[in-house]
């Protein structure tokens, strides 16, 4: 009777310690927030991001002025108290235009993540997995894709774009596939490098001894511990399509008018007068894709130091 109290009473407290343990030991995305709060620069970037997307979205709700609404006595007016950011050619309110413009750059950005990130990691983690000729039909598409240089391969589409005369609002989409199309080489090189290195370790050698599928052990055990990279990569990713994006339409390859996107409203600046004389056409847009691309690189390198553990700092 008395070794089994001393037994129930061992089982009582291992069983009251494990509680404890999970509460000592937090998951590791928490233990990654943890270290992303405490990089005050990139929260700021996280916070500005959201700012500027929310009022991007509900912004141009309280404007007096329409997207299209035009006013021959208001062209070319600078800032003033009826117009924030003055007019442009055709009397339309450029703070609107701004407005709009930012979520159409934003969604451009999001869906082209989107659809590379798609690509990219599933061609990525199959060819890192099976190895043999689909690895190396996979890594020579990537490699041939990444050879050409992507700014004159755009310029190539966009003008074809144009020849087959598409709407504006299919040209959205049409743009979208395009930088998809350039971005998805990145990511799988580097899941596959992460699948490659992660399919010798003791856990997977160990789901192979249970006698695990090949779906199960892809989809439940290699791929979430590419996630990190992924979440790092996709913030990047945003970054390159909104700034791809903007060259194409400063060339009026990419988003045509009147669909605004913040690379047409710099179109302005290819007039000298514009240039010199109405710097509120081109400025706003401009500044607009500076802070934008600049939050989302900080933030970018932020994520990867609180996801990789070999650049984690010791939190307090």
């Amino acid at each position: 009777m008395m070794f089994g109290s001393l037994f129930s009473t061992h089982r009582r407290l291992r069983k009251a310690e494990i509680p404890a343990l999970a509460q000592a030991t937090p998951s590791p995305w928490r233990q990654a927030w943890k270290a992303l709060r405490h990089n005050h620069l990139a929260m700021l970037c996280l916070l500005l991001l959201i700012v500027m997307t929310v009022w991007c979205v509900i912004g141009p709700l309280w404007s007096p002025w329409q997207n299209d609404a035009t006013d021959a006595l208001m062209i070319n007016k600078p800032p003033g108290a009826a117009h924030w950011l003055g007019t442009d050619f055709l009397g339309r309110d450029v703070y609107t235009r701004l407005l709009l413009a930012g979520r159409i750059s934003l969604i451009i950005g999001l869906l082209t993540m989107l659809l590379s990130v798609a690509l990219g990691y599933l061609l990525g983690a199959v060819s890192g997995y099976a190895g043999g000729w689909t690895d190396k039909l996979i890594m020579r598409l990537a490699d041939l894709v990444m050879t050409i240089p992507s700014l004159p391969l755009l310029i190539v589409a966009g003008a074809m774009l144009s020849e087959l005369d598409f709407s504006a609002e299919s040209r959205i989409y049409m743009v979208v596939i395009m930088l998809s199309l350039l971005e998805w080489p990145k990511l799988a090189r580097l899941v596959r490098g992460q699948i490659l290195s992660l399919r010798e370790r003791d856990f997977m050698l160990a789901t192979q001894v249970l006698g695990l599928s090949s779906r199960r052990r892809l989809f439940g055990h290699l791929l979430p511990n590419t996630i990190p990279i992924l979440v790092v990569m996709a913030t990047m990713a945003v970054a390159n399509a909104i700034l791809m994006e903007s060259a194409l339409s400063y060339l009026g390859l990419g988003v045509v008018p009147p669909t605004p996107s913040w690379g047409n409203m710099m179109d302005a600046a290819n007039s000298l007068i514009d240039f010199q004389r109405r710097p509120w056409l081109w400025m706003p847009p401009g500044i607009a894709i500076f802070i934008t691309v600049i939050a989302i690189n900080v933030l970018g390198d932020g994520l990867r130091d609180a996801l990789d553990p070999k650049m984690k700092r010791s939190v307090k």
